[in-house]
């Protein structure tokens, strides 16, 4: 498995060398120091949404545990860095992002309920946040071909995601928690979550708060809004302005393009593909869409990097004090 993830990644990065290249690297590149000193108002407008990703996690386990925002905080910005930067698939991230939980004092089996729920209200705004872009391709008269494929996939994610949300509530993970026991106990990753019993019944528990259900997904629908405005603002920086509208339709049709490519470690060649069609849908030359996506891997690494050494660290203290106290 580890095998196919790396050999994943090295295609799509020979796929995005390759686009780069099609399009003129010395072009690309000066676009994208064209940016400059804006690089930095990205990162820091990217805390907006990855603050408030932290705050649907938060308030999804606030009848469970009180944990701080901080806490939270800091195991989305691990969790999605992990994700994005290291050749795991998105599983990978998810299982850091619990493991960061349990060394601030979460239950395991609580801490990997959360993220699968809070995944799910993730993937399911994520669905609504799509359904807005394909509103705004409809009124596009120059792209009806595109506007069919976009709404097949996202009628396939949809029942994806309801198939998801339906063996969850049957039992599922009842069932996954004695094959976990047994992958916990031979090493690796998964070893870090700890004892996982009752993983069913943390799931179950979750989901009987409506309440915070609600307040979850909202926070969730803001953040995938606020994806857009980075992209207008990412776009400006670029020397190129487009309607709100255009952003959100750009951003929203590319995440569903991404979440499909999910086993994709990074989702490289992807991303960089899927902009570059889009751009096309609202009049962008497809070089401007391959430089914004590779302007937001600029940002993903440069905030990427600190939360990989902070998770090392983290770790590293841990073990430390495990042999101090053995």
């Amino acid at each position: 498995m580890k095998r196919s993830l790396v050999l994943a990644a090295l295609a799509g990065l020979a796929i995005t060398i390759g686009l780069i290249a099609y399009n003129g690297a010395p072009t690309i590149g000066q676009s994208l120091l064209a940016v400059g000193w804006g690089i930095l108002a990205l990162m820091a407008f990217h805390l907006l949404p990855m603050l408030c990703s932290a705050l649907a996690w938060q308030r999804l386990v606030k009848s469970h545990w009180h944990g701080s925002l901080w806490a939270f905080l800091r195991a989305r910005w691990i969790r999605e860095h992990v994700a994005d930067l290291l050749p795991v698939a998105q599983v990978g991230g998810e299982v850091v992002g619990a493991r960061m939980l349990t060394l601030d004092g979460l239950d395991p089996a609580l801490a990997l309920a959360s993220v699968i729920v809070d995944l799910t209200l993730e993937t399911t705004t994520q669905i609504v946040f799509t359904l807005m872009g394909i509103g705004v391709l409809a009124a596009q008269v120059h792209t009806q071909g595109l506007l069919v494929w976009v709404t097949l996939g996202a009628g396939i994610g949809a029942a994806l995601v309801g198939a998801f949300f339906w063996v969850q509530r049957q039992g599922l993970f009842a069932w996954l928690e004695s094959q976990l026991k047994s992958i916990t106990e031979k090493g690796g990753i998964w070893r870090s979550l700890g004892r996982l019993d009752g993983l069913h019944d943390s799931i179950q528990s979750l989901y009987a708060y409506r309440g915070q259900l609600a307040t979850a997904s909202t926070f969730h629908l803001a953040c995938w809004l606020l994806d857009a405005g980075e992209t207008w603002l990412a776009l400006y920086f670029m020397g190129h302005t487009v309607s709100v509208m255009d952003a959100l339709l750009l951003e929203s049709l590319g995440q569903a393009i991404r979440g499909a490519a999910f086993i994709i470690p990074g989702q490289l060649g992807v991303q960089e593909g899927g902009y570059m069609v889009l751009g096309e849908a609202i009049g962008l030359a497809p070089g401007v869409g391959l430089t914004l996506s590779l302007l937001k891997r600029v940002r993903s690494l440069l905030i990427g990097l600190p939360a990989l050494a902070c998770w090392q660290f983290i770790e590293s203290k841990t073990l430390l004090a495990q042999h101090r106290d053995s």
